[in-house]
This record gives C-alpha cells, structure tokens and sequence, in this order.
C-alpha cells in the first residue's frame, strides 16, 4: 500500500500545456501504485481525455471558487480515502484545495503548481492571498523562470519554491510511417525543408514574427515550407495572422492546417521546430521536438534558454526580432549537417534531464519530505502539551 493518497484538482475548462500536463503527471504518479483522485469539470476537455485514466475521477461542476455542490461531493471523497496530499493545478481552485488540505488542523501537504507567470502588474499580495501563501506547503514552479516570476509576483518565501520541470515519457516518440504520411496528405514532398511551429495562434506566441522571417527565407529559399500548426487561441489575432500570409504573397509557402493530433509524429515531419514566444512559461513541445531528434529555433526569452542550449541542441535569437529569427532558420536550412547534430544533442539532453521519470521522482520526493515535516511538527507539538 502506498504512503501517498493523493487528490489532484483542476476544474480549468480550456484545453493547453496546464491541463495535458497535470493528466500525464496524475497518470505517471498513478501507474506507480499511488491512489489518486482527480476533481476535473464535468463536460470539460480534461474530463473528456481522463475517461480510460487509470486514476479515479470526481466530475462536478466547479460553478465557483466554493461552489457547494463541488466542495462537499470532494471533501467526502479525501475523508474516505484518507488524502494526505493535496495538490491543485489552477490557481482557481486555491481557495477548495486550502480547505481539503486544513486551514488550522492540517490534515494534508498542500501544494500548487504554477504553469504560468503573474503579470508584475498583478502581484496577490491582498490578505486572502496572503494567507493562502502562508498555508501553502510547496508551490511547484515549472521551471526557474517561473520561480522568478512567483518570487517577484507572491508574498513567498523562497524555500517554498520548488522548481521540477515537465518531463515526458515514451509517448513523446513519433512514428516514421505517420510522419511521411503527414507529409504526403500537407502536399510536402520528401526532400522540401520544412519549419514548423505549434502553438495555439495568441499574441504572445508570435506567429507573426514567423510569417515575417518566412518572407525574407523564401527570398533565398523558394522551395521552403512553413507549417503552422494550432487553434486560434485569439479570433482577431488569428484573422491578422491569415491577412499577413496574403499580404506578404507567402500562400504558397505557409501551410496552416489547424488541429493536428499526433505531434510527435509531426515532429518527425519537420526539418526545423520554432518557438518564437514572448515569455514562454515551459514550451513542452521543445521537449517533444528533441524527443524526437529535431533541431529547434527558439526565443531568447522566458523559460525557453532553460530547454535549448544555444549552439548544442538549437538555436537563440534576440526576442521579438524577425531578422534574427530568419538568419537563425536559415543557418540550420543552409546545413544540414549541424541540424542533424544539435537534433541528436537535443534527443541526448531530453533523455539526461527531461524524462517522466525523473518528474516522477522529483514530484515522490517532495511530497514525502513535506509530509515528513508535517509529522515532526505534530509530534513535537505533542510534546510540549
């Protein structure tokens, strides 16, 4: 029987890295033997990919921060499980995980993860969030750009900041026969150099900066291909983005197919992965690119520095500056052999640092070191009664 009975909670409704992250890490920590429960929305995108989950599942409504009919459904469930660990996904659900966990009485760790930044315009540092942060065991920050960004946004004390990066497991491996297949129904043929780019279509992943750089690399490169992959996350930014392409004559060179299911596999149909992002929190789709040997062009910006070390497993450029971003691109079209070489570097540090293991057993080991300290305060609480 494990020591850890663990309740995961994130009642978001969207569909991006913060969900898809929490199901494979709930699912890794699952298939380890811990018993855990996940709290999803009913009728949400999380609850639609956790129905053949190896972890249980409670679907409510989460109408509200304390929604009645969501609280005390949960809080039945950690009493007649005996949850000793509390972790929430959503900063939404701070205020029902704080609760679960005991305010006063402690009965559980509880922990955050946080997949995202805080706008320094937006520091919580009102009595509510103060007194969250104070019960707060462990906020997990994604990587150490987010750990900045919590230190200079939360009323926090640093050594409850604990940085574990996402790691991914054998999923991340494409599938060679589905990547010619990719490339056959996008009209690519084998030998055209591809970039690629995937991403929700929003403001702050620039797609835009791509369309520019694309403009100047199909001046030298005619033959090149850009794929842009992805939902529009904004309707207004994704309509600019379209006006670009014709704008600049580049509908023949950039492909825009929308949703695409099986990324790994297209991975390994690209040539060259771009992240041209502003402040990129994580960016597990770098992961997913060296998982699968791919070179990547990314901005010198936010975590993305953590992931690709410049002239090992890809390339750098100046933030927000397409120039530099196309003389990147093209340094890796015009060689194919550093291309190949920074895709093995980057399939070498994804298996050194990036896998689910090792999230796995970073995640195992705090939670026991926080409960272990909750143990010790309670007994020599009882010893001074």
């Amino acid at each position: 029987m494990s020591d850890l009975r663990i309740l995961f909670i994130n009642s978001s409704s969207g569909w991006g890295g913060m969900e898809m992250h929490s199901l494979v890490l709930a699912e890794g920590l699952s298939g380890r033997g811990h018993p855990l429960l996940f709290g999803v929305r009913a009728k949400s995108a999380t609850d639609d990919h956790t129905g053949e989950s190896h972890f249980s599942r409670a679907v409510l409504p989460f109408r509200w921060y304390l929604d009645p009919r969501s609280y005390f459904p949960l809080k039945r469930l950690v009493e007649s499980l005996g949850v000793n660990v509390v972790h929430f996904h959503d900063s939404r659900d701070s205020w029902r995980g704080m609760l679960l966990a005991g305010v006063l009485r402690k009965s559980a760790a509880l922990l955050y993860t946080k997949h995202s930044g805080t706008p320094p315009s937006s520091k919580k540092t009102d009595p509510l969030h103060r007194l969250l942060i104070r019960r707060l065991d462990a906020l997990v920050a994604n990587s150490h750009y987010i750990r900045e960004n919590t230190l200079e946004t939360y009323p926090i004390e640093p050594s409850k900041v604990e940085v574990i990066h996402y790691g991914l497991g054998e999923e991340a491996v494409g599938d060679p026969n589905r990547a010619e297949e990719i490339r056959r129904e996008l009209g690519l043929h084998r030998d055209t150099p591809v970039v690629g780019m995937v991403a929700s279509l929003s403001e702050g992943k620039r797609q835009d900066l791509l369309i520019r750089a694309a403009k100047r690399i199909s001046a030298e490169h005619p033959e090149c291909r850009f794929l842009i992959v992805g939902v529009p996350g904004q309707v207004e930014y994704a309509k600019r983005i379209r006006g670009m392409i014709e704008m600049l004559g580049l509908e023949n060179q950039v492909i825009m197919p929308g949703f695409l299911g099986d990324i790994p596999s297209l991975m390994l149909a690209l040539d060259v992965l771009v992240l041209p992002s502003n402040n990129e929190a994580f960016g597990i789709v770098l992961l997913e690119a060296m998982a699968n040997s791919r070179a990547i062009v990314g901005s010198n910006s936010g975590a993305i520095p953590e992931i690709v070390r410049h002239g090992e497993n890809g390339l750098l450029f100046a933030p927000g500056d397409s120039d530099s971003l196309a003389e990147a691109i093209l340094r890796l079209i015009r060689s194919k052999e550093e291309r190949v070489e920074m895709g093995e570097q980057g399939k070498r540090v994804f298996e050194e640092r990036f896998r689910l293991e090792r999230e796995l057993d970073d995640t195992e080991r705090l939670y026991r070191s926080l409960l272990e300290r909750q143990a010790s305060s309670r007994s020599m609480s009882s010893s001074l009664l």
